[in-house]
């Protein structure tokens, strides 16, 4: 058994104590004499038993994380260095993940929706490139103390610190949960001001494409079973998160098109509920029009034309000329293959070379893309086509693609279009 859990529960009492001692503006030599004094109390045996057990019992085993974060807090406190500013907003981050994941997370263990989110940690397929995304994105804007206890989490785990091995118990505990809630609305108020959107949601969509993507290679390679089973199963996170995605693209250009009904020619707003349309039939298909959620049963036509037997157009097959044509193939993979090709490199192109072609496809409302919405598009294809071995590989292009497609909706080259102030009758260079 390990040690570590009575160690973390004695530290607890102990930054518990430190607390009341700063609040009542002790100094610090007595801070930290008071904080050494419990931690080692806590520690000695009675009858078998230490006060540590008894807090273990009574408050469970904490994670990695919430012990970094009381070695921080006691650090802080019994030194002469002042907390890192850096380090606190760190902490309000670290409040809102908490948060947000604990609400989902703690019900679903309890069995209070179909899928139990915990049973995850024990293989986390799904979760390792979740936290490979966060610890990139942390790296990337420089939250390097979030970063670190992602780090110490996850080294935590491969070594098997705690009792557990659950690598949620190795991310959080029902103590950090309550503390995070309880300082939610604060982290969220702080936070707020200083937070540019705009370029977090960017980044933050970038980095689950690379992390998932490149998490998918060698695990189609070392463990195809949970890859097809777990990664990219019917239903799984990979699905579900292509789903959201598109659902948020469908949003984006049908708000732009209610917003700009007043200022837009026809042709613009109906290029715009196009791309509406199109996002809305993406999700429709995922989820087979809600076949599996409302446990609707198979139409005969789906039944007999449809490989998967499910409700939906982009699986459907046909025998033409005795050879069976499959519309996935054809339609959404030849003919989206012709088209991207067309769109990036003919298009793309010409648009900023050709000024009036340019204008000509401004009056249109066609998002133009950005560099890097151009090298992903390309990358994700090459990668998910020659390094993932699996035959379900199309799954991870959907979220990958699907991904870099909202980016290339939301974040466009041309931006000034969407303006509603303004006009674009005439032709503009930018």
């Amino acid at each position: 058994m390990s040690s570590l859990p009575l160690l973390s529960a004695s530290l607890l009492v102990s930054c518990m104590l430190l607390a009341l001692l700063s609040a009542r503006g002790h100094r610090r030599d007595v801070r930290l004499i008071g904080l050494l004094a419990t931690f080692l109390v806590c520690l000695i045996p009675y009858n078998g038993l230490s006060l540590a057990h008894f807090i273990r019992i009574l408050c469970g085993d904490l994670s990695p994380v919430s012990i970094a974060l009381l070695i921080t807090y006691a650090y802080c406190q019994t030194s002469d260095r002042r907390p890192n500013p850096m380090v606190l907003v760190d902490c309000r981050r670290l409040a809102i993940l908490v948060s947000a994941t604990a609400v989902v997370l703690y019900p679903s263990a309890l069995g209070v929706s179909a899928i139990d989110i915990y049973s995850h940690g024990y293989y986390p397929v799904v979760l390792t490139p979740i936290l490979m995304t966060l610890l990139g994105l942390a790296v990337c804007r420089g939250w390097y103390y979030l970063g670190s206890l992602i780090v110490v989490a996850w080294a935590s785990y491969c070594l098997q610190l705690l009792d557990s091995d659950n690598l949620w118990d190795y991310l959080l505990d029902p103590i950090l949960a309550l503390y995070c809630l309880y300082n939610l609305t604060r982290a969220i108020r702080e936070l707020r001001a200083g937070t540019d959107a705009s370029v977090l949601t960017q980044q933050a969509l970038l980095f689950v494409v690379g992390a998932f993507v490149l998490f998918a290679v060698p695990l189609s390679h070392l463990d195809p079973d949970a890859f097809r089973n777990t990664l990219v199963k019917e239903d799984g996170f990979v699905e579900w998160s292509t789903v959201v995605i598109l659902a948020a693209a469908a949003v984006v250009c049908g708000r732009r098109a209610y917003r700009l009904r007043r200022n837009r020619s026809a042709p613009f707003l109906g290029v715009t509920a196009f791309l509406t349309i199109v996002c809305i039939f993406g999700v429709g298909e995922e989820i087979s029009w809600g076949q599996r959620i409302l446990n609707i049963d198979t139409p005969e036509f789906f039944m007999a034309h449809n490989k998967q037997q499910e409700t939906g157009l982009h699986n459907l097959a046909f025998e033409v000329s005795g050879e069976q044509v499959s519309i996935n193939k054809l339609i959404f993979g030849t003919g989206l293959a012709l088209g991207m090709l067309v769109y990036l490199c003919v298009m793309t192109p010409l648009y900023r070379t050709k000024p009036a072609f340019a204008h000509w496809l401004d009056r249109l409302a066609v998002p133009m893309p950005k560099n890097y919405h151009i090298a992903g598009y390309l990358i994700v294809v090459a990668v998910v086509e020659i390094l993932i071995d699996s035959s379900k590989r199309g799954e991870m292009t959907e979220l990958a693609g699907s991904a870099i497609f909202l980016l290339n909706i939301a974040y466009p080259w041309n931006p000034h279009i969407y303006d509603a102030g303004r006009s674009l009758d005439t032709a503009e260079t930018e």
